[in-house]
């Protein structure tokens, strides 16, 4: 692994954050599973569902990779809040099939990097980012809930995840969790 020097920034902390939605929607949407959509309306309520809601609603949990040049090359869209609590995630259906996980590891996250900058440790320092803003908040632990033949499963468990349950929703889905 070629480690490369970043800067991550919590959203709160990005001056002119909107110039960076084009890269990020760019990042969400090549690193998505999901390629096809039927309208512009099913596309922009899956990004809603998985980027948007994080962008908005949990600016101080959303940090952004940034290259030597200022592009944005990765991202973690992150809660520090159980979404069983949130009305916003109301939308959400594979929480309610993870509520009592929720309680264990309320914090959750969604990471993708550029597919050029994969593998050089960013995504790695993104999840550290989020573990220690996540410690600060006194919480006690983090899950993520991807597809269960997802390429980042063994990232993830790199990263201190372990599987905690997998579960039918769009095919078979796997809840991972990491203890604080």
């Amino acid at each position: 692994m070629v480690t490369i020097m970043m800067r991550i920034q919590r959203r709160d902390e990005v001056g002119d954050f909107a110039s960076y939605l084009g890269d990020i929607d760019d990042i969400f949407f090549t690193s998505s599973a999901r390629r096809d959509f039927c309208s512009q309306e099913e596309r922009q309520a899956f990004r809603e569902m998985s980027l948007g809601r994080y962008i908005e609603k949990h600016r101080s949990s959303f940090f952004l990779a940034l290259d030597a040049d200022g592009r944005a090359v990765g991202y973690l869209a992150g809660c520090l809040e159980n979404p069983i609590t949130l009305g916003h995630f109301n939308d959400v259906a594979y929480f309610h099939d993870i509520v009592d996980l929720c309680r264990d590891y309320p914090a959750h996250l969604h990471v993708n990097v550029a597919e050029r900058y994969r593998n050089r440790g960013l995504g790695t320092a993104l999840v550290g980012r989020f573990v220690e803003c996540a410690k600060l908040h006194s919480l006690k632990g983090i899950h993520l809930v991807t597809s269960s033949t997802a390429r980042s499963i063994p990232f993830y468990r790199r990263s201190g995840f372990t599987e905690l349950r997998t579960f039918p929703w769009n095919g078979t889905s796997v809840c991972m969790g990491r203890k604080l």
